[in-house]
């Protein structure tokens, strides 16, 4: 029992691990696709 309850503890933290990491992933692309939409609808110098 306490060898199930260490084993599924760490298969959590790993799966959380996995989601906040693949999350923070996936806001940088989409940010950096917006900075490239932004750039590219504003061609024109400041």
């Amino acid at each position: 029992m306490h060898l199930d309850a260490v084993f599924w503890g760490s298969i959590i933290s790993v799966l959380l691990a996995v989601i906040i990491i693949g999350y923070l992933v996936f806001k940088v692309i989409r940010l950096m696709n917006e900075d490239a939409e932004r750039h590219k609808s504003e061609q024109q110098p400041h």
